[in-house]
């Protein structure tokens, strides 16, 4: 329902404004399809990643219940064997080894279900911030200033830098300080959370005293948007900022449009570090 009247209010939007043509109207109720077909392919894929860790765990938590019995046969087969003549002694001393290993073991199991349920509980929470940032950012998806997806279980919210600065500038724009703003009021709501400002660019050189390539420009623009952000409560220690030059393309350079989508800022939410050593085997 939610999809059937943000389409309503497009369409009569783009209706209304009496001049818009039959080629732009299409283009906007495709590009509004194109963006709930993205939702809802995160949606699904955010269900199948939980319900994937939900199978992990309940095959560790039985792998434990099997590793207990064992170590209650072994405990029970050990008071047996110390009841006997003393010439058991040295299977009693290896059996008792066997069972500390093996209470190592399952310690080392019970950490890494803790482990899997953080994993599970910071997905979840992800995924809550994914769609209260969607809700929040709505007017400005539909507008074109920026699209928010997740890319390899990271959040990442995306600013054209077409959207933000001129040509050869690491100065933001008046459209760009009004989108960068309501962006830094919401992730300073998330205090908990750490964020990385990337900028890429195309591939077409810059080669000036301020900008002697693509990388300076990229990550002076970052910058930028890293101090706009700090002014609206980002805690400047849960921000960085990276340039990238034209070296991480996501589309073709040999068009414009390609171009323009390769010119671009993305504000990324960092993954728990923490939680991914805990899930690391141990060597």
């Amino acid at each position: 329902m939610r999809h059937c009247l943000l389409g309503t209010v497009v369409v009569s939007a783009v209706l209304s404004s009496g001049c818009v043509t039959r080629g732009t109207h299409r283009a906007a109720l495709a590009e509004l399809s194109e963006t709930q077909a993205r939702l809802t392919s995160a949606e699904q894929g955010a269900q199948q990643e939980r319900r994937r860790l939900q199978a992990e765990i309940a095959d560790l938590r039985l792998r434990q219940e099997t590793l207990r019995d064992s170590l209650a046969a072994r405990e029970r087969e050990l008071s047996r064997l110390s009841r006997t003549a003393s010439s058991t002694e040295s299977e009693r001393l290896r059996l008792q080894e066997r069972l500390q290993d093996r209470g190592q073991e399952v310690e080392g199991l019970q950490r890494r279900l803790d482990a899997l349920a953080a994993v599970e509980a910071e997905v979840r929470e992800r995924n809550r911030i994914y769609e209260e940032i969607l809700a929040r950012f709505r007017s400005l998806i539909d507008g074109g200033q920026l699209s928010v997806r997740i890319d390899r279980g990271r959040l990442v919210i995306l600013l054209p830098q077409d959207v933000l600065f001129t040509s050869g500038s690491a100065s933001l724009n008046r459209e760009g300080t009004a989108t960068v703003i309501p962006v830094g009021q919401a992730l300073a709501a998330l205090p908990d959370r750490r964020f990385q400002v990337e900028g890429h660019t195309d591939d077409v050189p810059i080669s000036t005293a301020r900008f002697p390539s693509n990388w300076e420009l990229s990550a002076a623009r970052a910058l930028t948007v890293v101090r706009l952000l700090t002014e609206q409560g980002v805690a400047p220690a849960h921000l960085s900022a990276a340039g990238f030059g034209e070296h991480q393309p996501v589309a073709s350079n040999e068009t414009a449009d390609g171009r323009r989508a390769n010119r671009r800022i993305e504000i990324v939410m960092l993954p728990d570090l923490d939680l991914v050593s805990e899930l690391s085997p141990s060597r």
